[in-house]
């Protein structure tokens, strides 16, 4: 296979329904496949991938951790669910051999069987191609991109201070219909229109964990934790770590942008200031605590992340509760470690004056981030959200909030269901 082809194939398998929902096992992926594509599987060794694409710090000890090894043995799982149902009729397989981090393409060793359900084009499940070979082709930069992208903010984790995908390769007549036209589309009215990116600082949430703390904005900006000889590992505050939902979503807001004819410019929480975030566009990846720039947006909320004040566990408050509502939404003090219940937000805002809208995705864990991202970038998730919340179709999304909850699950998430929501006048402004 051609480089362009391999990449348009691990795209179809990170986009199916069987990866979709893991962000871990899709940077794993596409981490190793483009390293194969590269010519560069000699990196492939479990203490590389454990820092590059798992977050463990350099010096860590494979024979103590080995998390590598857990990931691999669910990615050849999922390889496998993958490539015997949504990929059924895929003629070349993605395998990883046992004992290996290598991938391997290949021919599949028996024809492909009939699929056990025929999709039409429009229930096609996510990632699924139907599109004619000269638009593939017009796809392969994009693709390529995407693969950038999705690479520098796991190994680099993250120089990505200014890193701009643009869209010339877009097929122009690609439809953007239903919820993510309305939603979107206001976003880019003007050619090359630019979509600004801030996602979060892990390890500065991390930090705070570990120092049983809790910073604003203003200790971010002067960074005085850093110089806190007393604090828990202080190079925690250091490093530059991002997760990989905030990965994964800001690779799927590129290809939104890409398919509307626009850019988008990412930066780090830590790169970011307050004239990157003074006019345009803006989405913020993250909770205040991996992401303080959130607390510009947050005094407009009715749905603020908060902690418990007894067990430091962190919750939502609910400022104004509607009948039958909660006034809090936590996560149980005692719950089971493979499935518990989650929250998250997103939000859409009209900056006042010329700053734009602004998108707030943030959830308590990992898994609710990764939810909140699906959920404005997957047609399905992001059209029952707008149902749900009453928006008429055919028309740009006004100014909301939603909390939603999720079923956390080691890797990934279930069930993600509005349980409530607030709506604001299209005029209404927020000051940041």
């Amino acid at each position: 296979m051609a480089a362009d082809q391999k990449r348009e194939l691990v795209q179809r398998v990170v986009n199916s329904e069987v990866f979709r929902r893991s962000g871990a096992l899709r940077a794993f992926l596409l981490y190793i496949t483009e390293q194969e594509i590269l010519g560069r599987s000699d990196r492939l060794k479990e203490q590389t991938i454990g820092v590059e694409v798992l977050g463990r710090k350099p010096d860590y000890a494979p024979n103590e951790d080995n998390i590598v090894r857990v990931r691999a043995h669910e990615l050849r799982g999922r390889l496998e669910r993958y490539f015997a149902s949504e990929g059924v009729n895929e003629s070349i397989v993605i395998r990883m051999p046992p004992g290996a981090y290598a991938p391997e393409f290949g021919p599949r060793t028996v024809a492909p069987a009939e699929p056990a359900l025929t999709l039409t084009s429009a229930e096609s499940a996510p990632g699924a191609s139907n599109e004619k070979p000269a638009s593939r082709g017009r796809w392969a930069t994009v693709t390529v991109l995407l693969a950038a992208i999705l690479l520098a903010g796991i190994a680099g984790s993250i120089g990505l201070t200014r890193y701009v995908l643009k869209s010339k390769s877009t097929p122009a007549s690609m439809p953007l219909n239903g919820a993510i036209h309305d939603f979107w589309g206001q976003f880019f009215d003007n050619p090359n229109e630019e979509l600004k990116i801030v996602y979060a600082d892990t390890n500065f949430a991390l930090w705070q964990d570990l120092n049983n703390k809790s910073l604003n904005l203003g200790d971010y900006l002067n960074r005085k934790y850093l110089n806190a000889e007393t604090e828990r590992v202080p190079e925690v505050g250091e490093w530059r770590i991002t997760s990989p939902a905030d990965v994964e979503g800001s690779a799927q807001l590129a290809v939104l942008a890409a398919k509307f004819g626009g850019q988008v410019n990412l930066r780090f929480a830590r790169d970011a200031n307050t004239e990157f975030l003074h006019r345009g566009n803006i989405v913020l990846i993250g909770s205040h605590r991996s992401n303080p720039w959130v607390e510009l947006y947050e005094p407009s909320l009715n749905f603020q992340l908060g902690r418990d004040p007894h067990s430091g566990a962190p919750l939502f408050r609910n400022r104004s509760p509607q009948p039958g509502e909660p006034q809090l939404f936590a996560v149980p003090t005692m719950f089971d470690m493979q499935r518990t219940l989650t929250y998250g937000v997103v939000a859409l805002l009209r900056g006042c004056d010329s700053r734009g809208l602004i998108v707030l995705v943030e959830g308590i864990n990992m898994q609710a981030t990764q939810a909140a991202g699906a959920m404005v970038t997957d047609p399905q998730l992001l059209g029952a959200l707008l149902k749900r919340i009453g928006h008429r179709a055919g028309t740009k999304v006004t100014p909301f909030e939603a909390l939603f909850q999720i079923t956390s699950l080691p890797g990934g998430y279930n069930n993600p269901k509005v349980i409530a929501f607030r709506t604001r006048s299209s005029e209404s402004c927020v000051d940041g």
